[in-house]
């Protein structure tokens, strides 16, 4: 009887406590509209994070193994035949594969012409690698403007309660208090995170710059210094 009654009470207790899904369904079906536009702001900021460490992986941009063919431009001398490093990189895709093969292409007439140009392309190759970073840094911005307009929405809500006729009514008032408070902690809860992962992609991607520039100077010097470029004749 007593391992019956304890059996019933505990079913009735999970009965009772509402799961974790319905806690967070209340929480956010009380902000009210302004919470559905921040929940559309953390989804764009998880999408935008995914998207930045998908492309900001090291292997994608300099592959090691296209790392250790650029710097055995001098082995490649030694042969006297540059081809089958320009034909890996093609094949390879990466962004520093692609540098690489203007790098070593033989195009242009100086040192010098090669490095500007190799810069302006690099410019461009680190340009399409920022797709996804600026959109958390608007999210910085927006999703703590929109926890204050739900706030501020809130105690609007708030004081006509208080300006009713016949007195205030107290369930309009504690519901207007808890959108308040409730779009400020959505908005905080999204600007934070959006904060740390705009400067870590940031980081990285500077860090990921300088090092490719290091690698392109390296092979730009390794080229210049072992292969000669035919001038064009005048």
């Amino acid at each position: 009887m007593l391992a019956a009654a304890a059996a019933t009470a505990a079913d009735a207790t999970e009965k009772a406590a509402p799961s974790g899904l319905q806690l967070i369904y209340e929480f956010l079906s009380t902000g009210g509209f302004v919470m559905g536009l921040i929940v559309i702001c953390s989804m764009s900021a998880i999408g935008a994070s995914i998207m930045a460490w998908l492309q900001l992986r090291e292997q994608v941009i300099m592959p090691s193994g296209v790392v250790s063919q650029l710097r055995a431009i001098p082995n490649y001398a030694l042969k006297g035949d540059i081809r089958p490093l320009q034909e890996f990189l093609v094949h390879d895709g990466s962004m520093l594969s692609r540098l690489g093969s203007m790098a070593i292409s033989g195009a242009f007439t100086s040192k010098q012409e090669c490095h500007d140009a190799c810069a302006i392309k690099a410019r461009e190759e680190i340009h399409r690698l920022e797709s996804g970073i600026p959109l958390l840094e608007v999210m910085v911005s927006v999703a703590p403007l929109l926890g204050l307009l739900g706030t501020t929405v809130g105690l609007v809500g708030m004081f006509s309660a208080f300006g009713a006729g016949g007195g205030p009514d107290t369930t309009v008032i504690a519901h207007e208090i808890g959108v308040a408070l409730r779009c400020t902690i959505a908005g905080l809860f999204v600007a934070v995170p959006s904060v740390l992962a705009h400067t870590y992609f940031s980081r990285r991607l500077d860090a990921l710059a300088v090092r490719v520039e290091s690698i392109m100077q390296e092979t730009i010097q390794h080229f210049y210094q072992h292969f000669e470029v035919q001038r064009p004749a005048n």
